[in-house]
């Protein structure tokens, strides 16, 4: 026991000393000392809150009980010139997998019609624009803890919801919402509230307020295999396998699919194979959904796995470049500290004692860092949180990994920074440093110079990439799409104005400042359906699935759309009912000379025949990520789901006022919900721009912690070579021409940094760029511009010092030392 009270107080002395010794260090140093803490702090704060951002983006769906047995069924299918790669499917394909597929156990649906319904309860009426149409089994593959009601009743009849906590007190407040009726809809139809469950967390790929009971709409859709308007999820037996689960849904598809896809489009699907085309239904990983799918139709944005990597790298990087300050300038120190080390050694001390003092050193500087990252982390999360569009926090009780993680990084950057100074200093022979005969080798300067090419190869690929995105932001801004986005007003859900619908639109054409307007399906950025079309005449392995929209005769003019062939719609033409005009690619994939002299089936159970009356110049109705596809355009006067307004610019909020006042003279007790198209277009690209800000904001940076290595590397070789500045002053050198001397080595290294980075940035950026199909070319001159800016501010960097070194006293400079 006595030899155990020995050892520990010989170990607290020793810790003890330790931390006067290098507090003392710190204290001695205070130049040295700032420029570590800050740009480890700096780096610090950026790894945290990029491993909060990822673990936020890698937990998705994690919630879920069942999370590893659960797959979405997805479409994918190619017919003649479209192809599909959707997060949808078909009503029966659920039911029939659980009935007839050993391996599954249970299966849900989600469906919501197009537009959101307003739900009214006494005098509340809300739009709501998380409503689905659920199977009663959706508790059984999702979790959701329930709070209200008797969870084995949920959903199992028609006409019945369950609402999430939130929704319930919104429409409820105090009083105990089972049993009341809420109205759904413009009929509105009578729902009971059955149940009130906690909603998802923000980190689930979807989100609802309200679920309706699926018996309510699905019992007619049962057996239409070829209609995919609704989300399937199943979840597989524990000892069941995907593989095989996937092999007999392919037998599913042949033996439902086959039969109904010969009978309403009159093709089979070994023709189809046998022309190179496919349609089919897959098993999607849950945990795959939100960063691994880039689907059409998702309910909601997914993130982007590449995203993540990239942001991870980002932040080991960083942390790199701020340890690698520690290491060069602890080097750069070293004849600073060798009196110190030889001393050491004299009276005694071993060389792991050496090492244990400097890589306390550097612990302890570690830990001011981390001290000083988490006061930056919390003056920077709503910064960051706005850029990511997340809700992440910094609180240690509501995150159990984060104190492990920052006990981590606190000791993996103290180690890491320490390591080589720590045996690099204690390497130093007292008899040469004690003569005065101690010099910094060249081992050491090497390193030192691949550790500041490191530093500004990550730099540099950080600036070129941020140019990148910043322009191709910008060049998404400014294209032409095809059609005027400016000044466009779009009125959704239109269609509760029912009859007075175009009384509407006509009171609104006699706002002043109103030009046009026009209702439609859906508007450009939006989600479009397609239809299966094969031109007259041909054989039925011509059916074509072709992009799909419904407007009026006034939308050409509202959008400013040009006609390449022909006309557009016109209500003195009561044959235009039953008329299509296309777009020039739909032309081009259909085979089309002269596309006036065709006509389209559109199949069915009717098989209608429709005549091309005009072709429109293609025009971007998807966004930028996606190429212009073949486009079908139908005429129907009842199309009336969203109004598209075109305004002047001037007095806009007054044109807006009075557009809400007639909407009021229809519906006093719902406002209209609009967008500006150009808004809504710009919101498609959120997470392109929110990257880009990102990107910038880490380029900054990583160049404010090289810049601070520089400085310090700039200082510490100027206050070694003093006595050669003095001779060479005295020797007539000009101040340019000794900044020139001093400031050499740090412009070669930069260069050689270009020379490494170029090709990197170029590999990385140019697979960003693949996620849109029209993009900036790789310019050779944003490669220089982003070079320029790094090595400029390495260049005054080191010049604010060597300044300041060469416009020294030549006769202080002799006298040094």
């Amino acid at each position: 026991m006595p030899v155990f009270f020995i050892l520990n107080s010989q170990v607290m002395s020793m810790l003890k000393n330790y931390w006067t010794t290098s507090v003392r260090n710190l204290l001695r140093y205070k130049g040295y000392a700032f420029i570590n803490i800050a740009g480890l702090g700096i780096g610090i704060a950026t790894a945290i809150l990029i491993f909060l951002y990822v673990q936020d983006e890698l937990s998705y769906d994690r919630h879920n009980q069942k999370f590893d047995r659960i797959y979405r069924i997805i479409l994918k299918g190619k017919i003649q010139s479209n192809e599909i790669n959707g997060a949808i499917s078909n009503a029966p394909v659920g039911p029939a997998m659980v009935r007839e597929l050993p391996g599954v156990e249970n299966y849900t649906r989600l469906f919501t019609f197009a537009g959101e319904p307003v739900v009214r309860y006494g005098e509340h009426s809300f739009v709501e624009k998380k409503f689905y149409y659920a199977d009663s089994t959706f508790f059984d593959v999702f979790t959701a803890p329930v709070v209200k009601g008797n969870r084995d009743e949920f959903l199992k009849r028609p006409q019945t919801l369950v609402l999430t906590e939130e929704t319930a007190e919104k429409y409820f407040g105090e009083e105990d919402p089972v049993g009341k009726m809420l109205e759904v809809g413009e009929d509105r139809t009578a729902f009971e509230v059955v149940g009130v469950v906690k909603g998802f967390p923000k980190n689930s790929h979807f989100t609802f307020d309200m679920l309706g009971a699926g018996s309510t709409i699905f019992s007619n859709q049962n057996e239409f295999w070829i209609s995919n308007n609704n989300y399937t999820y199943v979840t597989l037996r524990e000892e069941a396998s995907a593989e095989e689960v996937q092999e007999q849904l392919n037998k599913l598809v042949r033996k439902y699919v086959g039969p109904q896809m010969e009978q309403f489009i009159g093709v089979t699907l070994e023709e189809m194979e046998e022309a190179g085309q496919y349609y089919g239904y897959f098993l999607q990983p849950l945990k795959d959904i939100h960063l691994r799918s880039d689907l059409q139709f998702e309910i909601e944005p997914g993130g982007s796995m590449a995203t993540v990597i990239i942001f991870s790298l980002i932040a080991v990087f960083i942390i790199v470049i701020a340890s690698i300050n520690f290491m060069n300038l602890a080097t750069a120190r070293s004849s600073v500290r060798a009196h110190e080390v030889g001393i050491r050694k004299v009276v005694g001390s071993a060389r792991r004692q050496l090492i244990s003092q400097f890589m306390a050193e550097s612990v302890i500087m570690s830990l001011f860092s981390l001290l000083l990252a988490i006061v930056l982390i919390k003056l920077f999360m709503p910064a960051f949180n706005q850029f990511t569009g997340k809700s992440l926090d910094f609180e240690l009780y509501r995150n159990p990994m984060l104190l492990p993680v920052l006990l981590v990084v606190w000791l993996v950057v103290g180690f890491l920074s320490g390591t080589y100074p720590a045996f690099f200093l204690a390497s130093f022979q007292p008899v040469k440093v004690l003569k005065g005969k101690f010099k910094a080798g060249m081992k050491s300067r090497i390193l030192r110079s691949i550790l500041v090419v490191f530093q500004f190869t990550i730099t540099i690929v950080l600036f070129i990439s941020t140019f990148i995105v910043f322009r191709q932001m910008n060049y998404i801004s400014r294209k032409d799409l095809g059609f005027n986005k400016e000044n466009l007003l779009v009125i959704e859900r239109t269609y509760i104005l029912g009859e007075r619908a175009e009384a509407f639109r006509q009171e609104i054409n006699k706002i002043p400042g109103v030009t046009g307007s026009s209702y439609s399906n859906t508007f450009p950025g939006e989600i479009l359906g397609n239809t299966a079309f094969v031109p007259e005449g041909s054989a039925a392995s011509q059916t074509h699935a072709l992009n799909f929209m419904i407007t009026d005769e006034f939308f050409d003019e509202v959008y400013e759309l040009e006609m390449t062939e022909g006309r557009w719609f016109s209500a003195e033409m009561p044959s235009d009912s039953s008329a299509l005009v296309i777009n020039e690619a739909a032309a081009r994939a259909l085979g089309f000379e002269d596309p006036l002299q065709h006509r389209l089936i559109l199949l069915g159970e009717n098989n209608i025949p429709l005549q091309i009356i005009g072709v429109v110049k293609d025009f971007h109705y998807e966004t930028l990520h996606q190429t212009i596809k073949p486009l079908v355009i139908a005429h129907m006067v009842d199309a009336t789901t969203n109004l598209n307004i075109r305004i002047r610019p001037e007095n806009r909020q007054s044109i807006l006022e009075a557009i809400q006042a007639e909407w009021e003279n229809i519906i006093s007790n719902q406002p209209p919900s609009y967008t500006f198209l150009d808004d809504s277009l710009a919101s498609k690209y959120d997470s392109e721009r929110s990257t880009g800000m990102i990107f910038g904001s880490f380029s900054l940076l990583a160049i404010i912690i090289a810049s601070m290595g520089l400085l310090g590397l700039a200082s510490f070789s100027a206050d070694q070579r003093t006595r050669e500045i003095g001779i060479r002053k005295v020797m007539g050198a000009s101040v340019q021409r000794i900044m020139g001397i001093l400031s050499k080595e740090i412009i070669w290294l930069v260069l050689i940094a270009t020379l490494i980075a170029w090709p990197l940035a170029y590999y990385f950026i140019k697979d960003w760029l693949q996620n849109f199909a029209f993009r900036i070319d790789l310019e050779i001159w944003v490669f220089v511009a982003a070079t320029v800016l790094a090595f400029l501010i390495a260049l005054l960097t080191v010049s604010a010092k060597t300044w300041r070194a060469a416009r020294a006293n030549p006769a202080d400079s002799l006298r040094y030392e």
